[in-house]
């Protein structure tokens, strides 16, 4: 009794370890001889269409809802609601499913591996016995970001991990600890992943693959860079994974990327964005198996609130056509005859949205201050000047037309992707003269084309773009 025990067990061993290599393609978490050294290797396999395509170096962009894999301080710098469903056919009739989701700081995903039904052999009966098994693996978890300042953001995640092989079954608890930080262009990230208990499994314990990662990240208007360093603490080894992702008309994606950990190599992708739907693909290369292919859906269904405050500044919402008080009147025609000496003072060549909105505030507290002035040198002789502009606040008064006269309906576009670049003209032929964050609001002047809107800019400008960055 005690001896066929003991077979099993060791058979079940034998049949975790083959399932290990076999099903995941990480040959490297075993030694030579046969010894696992981590459990759980589902742990590290790459989550997220999007990031395995750039080779997994990904800890330093974390910016949609793969963040809740690779680094959940991205979280607190997201700023739209997204859910991704991921379906990847894995090796050897393997296959993988995924869901994740991001809104307003905060995540959760739910991960499983399943294989086909697997015959179940023994020593006396290698062709098998009639009886069938499967193995299953499942992450489930939560994730929270918050930024502390403007550029720096803190997060975590805890996470439930399971794994079954017939009859046998091992569960655990594991977290996340990660920290960003972000400038206009370049990103720092730094997650320490998978930190919990040791796992036992039928009579052995197994660590968990707990891994340090650091990452480096630059982002122009079209193109991010990032690499990564990662330490596997129970395994001694440092690797190491580049990813590159080109968007083209900010509609189009291409990825390509390298995880020079053993086993790996090469990968490539796309992505297609249309509105607030996105379309991931991903080839993932292994040296000694088959290339897997990896296929996603995403949807942004949210965006957080654009701060009054900042609309105020970004948008121009007086009318054109209207006839006011004289004193409106004269503070209008000095707002307009600043309004152009600031276009034609303004910078032609790309600038970034921050000293861009730093510039357009500093130019409303002196509007704001000559409005001041004349509100005070007038309101004597001026009783019916509106309250906005004797306060001298920068709200904009409530205008009357004048009588017969229709008032001009203003149109605006929302912009539903962060940094949608704006071109000179009406297509990608043309330069980018900013990008804009998602959740601006812009004013919509000419609709006419096809595939563009032209807008006006904060600072007087006029700029064309696509509508598939934006929404009327």
């Amino acid at each position: 009794m005690v001896e066929n025990l003991d077979k099993k067990a060791l058979n079940m061993k034998k049949l975790l370890l083959s399932l290990t290599i076999l099903l995941i393609g990480m040959p490297t978490i075993c030694w030579g001889n046969g010894a696992c050294t981590t459990a759980m290797p589902f742990l590290k396999m790459g989550m997220g269409v999007r990031a395995s395509a750039m080779g997994k170096a990904f800890c330093a962009v974390a910016n949609d809802d793969s963040a809740v894999h690779y680094n959940p301080a991205g979280l607190g710098q997201i700023e739209s609601g997204q859910m991704s469903l991921e379906y990847t056919k894995w090796l050897e009739d393997v296959s993988y499913t995924g869901v994740s989701g991001v809104y307003h700081g905060f995540g959760g995903f739910a991960n499983m591996l399943l294989t086909n039904e697997i015959q179940t052999t023994t020593e006396a009966q290698p062709q098998g016995t009639g009886k069938t098994f499967r193995e299953m693996d499942g992450i489930f978890g939560v994730s929270g970001g918050i930024s502390l300042t403007n550029h720096i953001s803190v997060g975590g995640t805890g996470k439930v991990y399971s794994q079954e092989i017939g009859n046998e079954n091992a569960k655990g608890f594991a977290g996340d600890i990660g920290f960003l930080c972000k400038t206009k262009q370049m990103g720092l990230g730094l997650v320490v992943q998978n930190i919990g208990t040791k796992m036992r499994f039928i009579d052995r314990k197994f660590a968990l693959p707990t891994t340090i990662r650091t990452g480096l990240a630059w982002t122009g208007s079209w193109l991010t860079i990032s690499g990564e360093m990662a330490n596997i603490l129970p395994e001694k080894k440092t690797v190491a994974c580049v990813g590159l992702e080109g968007w083209l008309a900010n509609v189009i994606a291409l990825r390509c990327g390298y995880d020079s950990e053993d086993g790996h190599g090469p990968t490539a992708g796309f992505g297609v964005r249309l509105k607030n739907v996105k379309i991931d693909y991903a080839f993932v290369s292994y040296e000694k198996f088959e290339a897997i292919h990896r296929l996603s859906v995403s949807v942004k269904f949210s965006s957080r609130n654009v701060p009054e405050s900042l609309n105020a500044v970004v948008t121009e919402r007086i009318p054109e056509q209207t006839r006011i008080a004289p004193v409106a009147e004269e503070t209008t025609q000095r707002r307009d005859q600043q309004l152009d000496s600031d276009k034609k003072a303004a910078p032609q060549a790309p600038c970034s949205y921050d000293q861009w909105l730093a510039d357009i505030k500093e130019k409303e507290k002196v509007r704001q201050k000559q409005s001041s002035v004349l509100a005070t040198a007038t309101v004597a002789t001026m009783p019916s000047i509106p309250a906005a502009l004797r306060t001298g606040t920068s709200s904009v008064p409530t205008l009357q037309p004048a009588a017969g006269q229709p008032t001009k309906q203003v149109k605006t576009i929302t912009i539903t992707n962060d940094n949608a670049p704006i071109f000179s003209g009406p297509g990608t032929k043309y330069s980018v003269i900013t990008t804009v964050p998602e959740g601006v609001e812009l004013i919509l002047v000419d609709d006419s084309k096809q595939w563009y809107y032209q807008v006006k800019l904060p600072d007087g400008r006029l700029g064309w773009i696509s509508y598939v960055n934006c929404q009327k």
